[in-house]
């Protein structure tokens, strides 16, 4: 009976929760990203309302002050403020589910403004700044830094098990990744903009846009977010909300509109009083119906609110907008830009070395027939026989007498007049030519004393063209 009973509320319970995530594909689903511990605040019934956590209370604005019209139900501390660090609020038209990255509680918001708690978790700790997503009635957690580690594991709600499960991901983002803000492919489909730790300690982070695909459980690298004049990235600016597929984030004094699924980023026109996340008195607050630009003014007497009632879309329309181009660039696109003065010293080397290859060939004809107009008539003899010869034919001392005319001579004198000829044109090829000591001199297997001739093979190519000026 214990059993039966504990088994029909598990059902009861899953099933609540299975009708209270099915009503939100009837509209408008938006997420905003709380600024403070333990406060989240929502656009509900037409009032602005603050769900504060720390405190368990319910309050709703009106005119410029805060009045309680509820309490929540909160575990006693210290886990009252461990389970409740920044919230995320989930919201549709009728429908508002609350969560805490870092955390695993889960609440949800009926329309007459009670908060009711679902899960019942109670670990903290692991993935703190984890990005969530609402997708196919399932609640999501992506990465997230968790206490000496930065993880990449994909987590999602279970309703039945009022607990959180894991999707495996594959290849795994080895250094893990946070604080990401994504848009909408196509059904459980989702470009992601994060940082992605580099090393062990945490010290040094580094900037990544990727594709999650929950349903095949896949990551995929697709680029590298843009870069600021002032060196900042995307990844480090801080969430405010998204919508209609566009992110609003900030990042001194100013908010920027992010579409990665168009790549596309929009400075907004909007007043620094209106940047970054509704704190209670200002910023911005996105709700399914639009956007909420809210100023608190104060006076002597009294503080006054102003509500600014706007949309995404109108936001990119102001005329104060500026488009900014792409979000995220490839990764083969960012390698050319952050190397370009590398690239730009290698270009102007390669350019300036075919500029000198092309004038050397085209000065060397005329070097050529410097060289060869330089030389004796009896070295002009010599190196035409020498070159005219087969790689592997060695000129005999005889042969090389009777081309230069002087086989009637002494022994001694024949010896001189050769070695004189033979120096005269590694002389002049080295100095007109630039081409060093290039006849070779091998000994005769019959008589160690007997030095045959002939060109090294490693200069041939470079001495035949002087064939026709000799």
């Amino acid at each position: 009976m214990i059993f039966t009973y504990i088994h029909r509320m598990k059902i009861l319970h899953a099933s609540a929760f299975y009708l209270l995530l099915t009503t939100t594909l009837n509209g408008q689903y938006v997420r905003n990203t709380g600024s403070e511990d333990g406060k989240a605040y929502v656009y509900h019934n037409d009032s602005i309302k603050c769900l504060d956590f720390h405190a368990g209370s319910l309050l709703v604005l009106r005119n410029s002050a805060w009045v309680p019209y509820g309490s929540i139900e909160v575990p006693e501390e210290p886990m009252r403020s461990h389970q409740h660090p920044m919230p995320v609020v989930h919201q549709t038209p009728d429908t508002v589910l609350i969560t805490f990255p870092g955390s695993g509680t889960v609440y949800s918001m009926s329309q007459n403004g009670h908060v009711r708690r679902h899960d019942r978790t109670y670990y903290t700790g692991y993935n703190y700044g984890a990005c969530q997503i609402f997708e196919h009635d399932t609640l999501f957690s992506l990465g997230g830094v968790g206490f000496w580690r930065v993880t990449d594991i994909a987590i999602y709600y279970d309703p039945e098990l009022r607990e959180w499960e894991r999707k495996l991901m594959n290849p795994p983002i080895t250094e893990g990744y946070s604080a990401g803000f994504c848009s909408k492919l196509q059904p459980m489909l989702f470009r992601m903009i994060a940082s992605s730790r580099k090393d062990f300690n945490g010290t040094e982070y580094t900037a990544i846009a990727f594709d999650v695909n929950l349903r095949d459980q896949t990551y995929r690298n697709v680029g590298v977010p843009v870069g600021f004049a002032n060196g900042r990235n995307l990844s480090d600016f801080d969430g405010v909300g998204s919508a209609e597929n566009w992110s609003m984030v900030t990042d001194q004094n100013q908010n920027y509109l992010v579409n990665l699924a168009e790549n596309r980023l929009i400075q907004c026109g909007t007043s620094p009083q209106y940047a970054g996340p509704f704190t209670g008195s200002n910023g911005v607050l996105f709700h399914p119906k639009g956007v909420l630009l809210i100023e608190t003014a104060s006076t002597v007497t009294n503080a006054v609110v102003k509500v600014s009632h706007e949309t995404v879309q109108s936001l990119i329309a102001d005329r104060r907008a500026v488009d900014l181009g792409a979000a995220y660039e490839t990764t083969t696109k960012h390698l050319f830009k952050t190397n370009i003065l590398l690239i730009t010293v290698l270009a102007l080397l390669t350019l300036f070395l075919l500029f000198f290859i092309v004038q050397y060939q085209r000065n060397r004809p005329s070097a050529e027939i410097q060289f060869a107009g330089r030389l004796s008539s009896l070295a002009r003899i010599s190196l035409r026989h020498l070159l005219l010869q087969s790689p592997d034919s060695l000129v005999t001392p005889d042969e090389l007498n009777q081309i230069l005319g002087i086989e009637d001579k002494t022994w001694d004198n024949q010896r001189k007049i050769r070695s004189t000829v033979l120096q005269e044109l590694e002389e002049k090829g080295m100095q007109y030519l630039g081409v060093p000591s290039f006849i070779e001199r091998v000994a005769s297997e019959e008589d160690r004393r007997i030095r045959r001739y002939r060109i090294k093979r490693e200069f041939r190519d470079d001495l035949l063209p002087v064939l026709k000026h000799v």
